[in-house]
């Protein structure tokens, strides 16, 4: 009975001439090979260091697909051995992400972390004891060849090698040839590597459009939490150019919308990272940009398991005074459209590494190949990076931009991995106003800070809800912000400073003055200046007023406008006496003196108006 091929390959490898270090090296390679999920740069390796070195190919092959069929019976086991690894060694595979080829793996998905490791351990294992029962079977053989004449000359018989060959596999002419030394470097594997690579090459250059443009949709896809779509994509790895267009961001709180639409990307690529597979650009220029644009079909959302945390706001946690804190639904008339855009915003800031109960952790696996597809939620380093996105003519639906420029720097799929500054510098084309912010991901915990500057508070009236006390007509808002803001908890100090005010009560107006006291306050309080809090989790957050300093500034404009009103009543008082007792008696001087209300009996007497 002839044996199955696999069977026929192992004795062949009993009965032949390769060296055992080269079967160690073969099984060691080929349980690397298949027990790695997926096709990746380093499957490309392996195979170039097959071709190189003088390894047996046929054991390769067979012991790679014995550890493909391990990588899918252990894929679990695989799966929780990448989680430990990633929270143990993550150091490891961020260098292993550097190199050439070697970064074109992806190491974010978990089961191929742990195959990276368990691989070549069951290699050693399994090539181990191969080449030490190759080596016993090969000094049996010796010694049965040196002590048996009759054995030595049977088994150099033609009919005897043609039977065995047909019945049992390859064997080589005599028992002492099994003891042959080979060479390390196959010659011919060195011209077949060069080739595989220089075709690797070109094929990527001609044929990348579909991998790269799914490879980018998917990494875009997580980042955003709902579907991506590219329509066109194009690379050069000849001068590393690269271009996008038609990109639809599916909105992940109505799927029927695109959060944004971009019409065409056009930068250069690094070909040196293209080959660690990066796409790191120095400068992007986006044009045509939309938002809320509906959909041809509604694009998916990734389903991410949010682990809700049920508890009241604790105002000692952030060290304010409870009374000195309002809700959003008391300044904001749409405080629930707010939250919806909170929540979106949610998605793209930091995760706050101090935190004991994280706010959205990652999904477990639903069947059993999403064992070898899982992937951690925090990149162990960045697939994309822009380190300047420039967005022109941009239209943002708000009043006080409109039309506005945009810069963004180092922004990427996997910021905190980074560990780089991200700042976002918006401009209004149509207004003065204008904000400039930067996350610093260098902390344990991303610090959040910027300025703002000439906000008109006349265009944020219609935002306003009535209960906020005031509505302003006209003015302008400045200012700077500091703090931290991650998906559990946000702490935000902001400093605020408003010029040229001219707005009046409403309600009961502010501070429980009534509207009339806060209309009397308004009426001399040109400018402003106060600090406001913003804490709490990030879709339920608290504003926390500087009641103190408020009441002080108004006490001061009360207080002024008490003087105001009645020195404005005296000096028309006294112009109306003048007028009707004096007429024309007074020197000239004097009287308009008297006369002016901003200058009265004090200005006659050296004073000034509050004096």
């Amino acid at each position: 009975m002839i044996l199955p091929g696999p069977i026929k390959k192992i004795i062949a490898v009993f009965r032949g001439n390769v060296s055992p270090v080269f079967i160690f090296i073969s099984v060691l390679l080929g349980f690397w090979f298949g027990m790695l999920p997926g096709f990746s740069g380093f499957h490309i390796l392996l195979i170039i260091v097959t071709l190189i070195l003088n390894v047996h190919i046929g054991l390769f092959i067979l012991t790679a697909l014995l550890g493909r069929g391990l990588c899918f019976a252990a894929a679990p086991v695989l799966y929780h051995a990448g989680i430990w690894l990633h929270g143990n060694l993550s150091g490891m595979y961020r260098f292993l992400s550097s190199l050439p080829v070697i970064g074109l793996t992806d190491f974010n998905t978990y089961a191929v972390a742990g195959g990276f490791i368990i691989g070549p351990v069951v290699g050693v294992i399994a090539g181990l004891l191969l080449a030490r029962s190759v080596i016993s079977f090969r000094k049996m053989m010796l010694k049965i060849d040196e002590k048996s004449e009759k054995f030595r000359i049977w088994y150099s018989k033609t009919w005897v090698r043609i039977l065995d060959w047909i019945l049992i596999g390859k064997r080589v002419k005599d028992v002492k040839s099994m003891f042959v030394k080979t060479k390390y470097i196959r010659k011919a594997g060195v011209v077949l590597a060069i080739l595989v690579i220089v075709g690797a090459f070109v094929s990527a250059h001609f044929l990348t459009d579909t991998k790269i443009k799914d490879f980018a949709a998917e990494k875009m896809t997580n980042v955003n939490g709902a579907q991506v779509d590219i329509n066109e994509i194009g690379l050069s790895l000849l001068n590393g150019s690269l271009s996008a267009g038609g990109i639809q961001v599916t909105d992940t709180g109505d799927p029927n919308y695109n959060q944004l639409a971009v019409g065409k990307i056009a930068t250069d690529a690094s070909v040196y990272d293209l080959l660690l597979g990066k796409v790191y650009m120095e400068k992007v220029e986006v044009s045509e940009v939309l938002f809320g644009q509906k959909r041809s079909s509604p694009g998916k959302v990734v389903e991410r398991e949010v682990a809700e945390k049920s508890e009241d706001f604790d105002p000692n946690k952030y060290k304010v005074d409870a009374g000195d804190i309002a809700k959003l639904e008391k300044y904001f008339k749409d405080a629930k459209s707010l939250k919806e855009k909170l929540q979106k915003i949610r998605q793209y800031l930091p995760s706050g590494k101090g935190d004991e109960t994280p706010a959205e952790t990652e999904q477990s696996p639903q069947n059993y190949l999403e064992y070898l597809t899982a992937k951690a939620f925090t990149s162990i380093s960045p697939r994309f990076m822009a380190k300047l996105a420039v967005l022109d003519k941009v239209q943002i639906p708000s009043e006080m931009f409109g039309s506005s420029k945009i810069q963004l720097s180092n922004l990427s799929d996997a910021p905190e991995a980074a560990g780089l500054p991200v700042t976002i510098d918006m401009d209004s084309l149509e207004t003065k106003a204008s904000i400039n912010m930067k996350i610093d991901y260098s902390k344990d915990t991303p610090e959040l800070s910027g300025t703002f500057n000439t906000f008109d508070l006349s265009k944020m009236q219609s935002l306003l809800s009535s209960d906020s006390g005031l509505a302003f007509k006209s003015g302008t808002a400045s200012g700077k912000f500091s703090g931290t803001a991650t998906k559990q908890a946000l702490d935000l100090t902001l400093n605020l400073d408003i010029k040229d005010l001219d707005a009046a009560g409403q309600g009961n107006g502010v501070l429980g003055l009534g509207r009339d006291v806060t209309n009397e306050s308004l009426s001399v309080l040109d400018n402003l200046s106060t600090t406001i809090r913003i804490v709490g989790s990030v879709t339920e957050p608290r504003l926390v007023f500087d009641v103190k300093g408020l009441t002080d500034e108004f006490k001061q404009a009360l207080a002024k406008a008490g003087k105001d009103r009645a020195l404005k009543e005296f000096d028309e008082r006294v112009g109306k006496k003048i007028e009707e007792e004096l007429g024309d008696k007074l020197p000239g001087g004097i009287k308009e003196t008297l006369k002016d209300p901003l200058k009265g009996l004090g200005g006659l007497l050296g004073g000034n108006k509050d004096e």
